[in-house]
């Protein structure tokens, strides 16, 4: 079951049950509703019936949708992408052109599929469901600057380079709501910690370009995949700016010192706790988020020889 929440005037929150400790890898996903319908994000293909009820109980139907916004290719965001497209025939869908290249293609999406076995182990599938290709004829490419319009209100699209090459977030004009994916990280709003996400394939620096460019947007709330919606936008902003600046240097300076991913792990987690028992607990719990960034901060690092 999802929990629905009306977070701005018609944009509804639908967030898998539980903590986000407990649901990670799931989506949070949101129902933006003008003269047309759009769906952000889609999680992972486990989420689609949970997804098509909350939408039925806010008085809507999965043939309503107009689009399916995705901000990025990683299966924990569009995992049921290829799955909510076959129900939703009506909707276009919404992303980066790179992105749509890919989800197009069968063995794109069969290595994305290997990939979140390799992280999350071999029966990823059957817990979070299958990922299928879409279609190329459904893809609507879009990139920075575009619109996307919804009738009374529409989506300007930023393209915002760090956590994937190819990341968008989309700017409500109605609520000034920031659909923000994972360009600042997860906000962890049990404990009140935005995490950086520098998954492999990530450039911790561009994604502090891009936190950077959102905070000259003068966004009204954050709505996150990985958490939830947040009018607390400045003070998250700059804690996201500075998370991510000192996790990388940290990062770069154990790496260099020959720490193993274990030790970066508990030293990145010291840091987001900032001496909070509560919040160095929660994260330690967390069995993906952190050893994640400390690979991609690994791999990024290697990649430009520095360690």
């Amino acid at each position: 079951m999802a929990l629905i929440s009306e977070v701005a005037d018609k944009i509804y929150e639908i967030k898998p049950e539980g903590t986000s400790l407990a649901h990670f890898p799931r989506c949070t996903v949101y129902l933006v509703v003008g003269d047309k319908i759009a769906l952000v994000e889609t999680g992972c293909a486990v989420q689609n019936p949970d997804i098509a009820e909350a939408i039925q109980k806010v008085g809507y139907d999965l043939k309503d949708l107009s689009y399916i916004l995705l901000t990025h290719v990683h299966p924990d965001h569009t995992g049921g992408a290829g799955l909510l497209a076959r129900q939703a025939q009506g909707a276009q869908v919404a992303t980066h052109p790179r992105t749509a290249k890919l989800l197009a293609d069968p063995s794109a999406v069969a290595r994305l599929m290997q990939g979140r076995k390799q992280i999350f182990g071999a029966d990823a599938e059957e817990r979070f469901g299958p990922m299928l290709p879409i279609a190329e004829e459904r893809f609507e490419p879009v990139e920075g600057q575009d619109f996307i319009s919804l009738g009374e209100r529409e989506l300007k699209v930023f393209h915002t380079p760090g956590h994937d090459p190819y990341h968008l977030c989309f700017l409500d004009s109605k609520s000034g709501g920031l659909f923000c994916g994972d360009a600042l990280g997860a906000y962890f709003s049990e404990v009140e910690v935005i995490s950086p996400s520098s998954a492999p394939g990530a450039d911790p620096f561009l994604t502090v370009q891009s936190i950077e460019e959102l905070r000259r947007l003068n966004a009204a709330i954050l709505l996150f995949s990985h958490g939830g919606a947040s009018r607390r936008v400045d003070k998250i902003l700059q804690e996201a700016a500075d998370n991510a600046r000192t996790n990388a240097e940290i990062a770069l300076e154990a790496l260099q010192k020959g720490k193993t991913p274990e030790q970066i792990t508990r030293q990145l987690i010291e840091v987001l706790a900032g001496g909070s028992p509560s919040k160095r607990e929660y994260l330690s719990a967390l069995p993906y988020w952190i050893p994640l960034s400390v690979e991609g901060y690994r791999q990024y690092y290697k990649k430009k020889n520095l360690i």
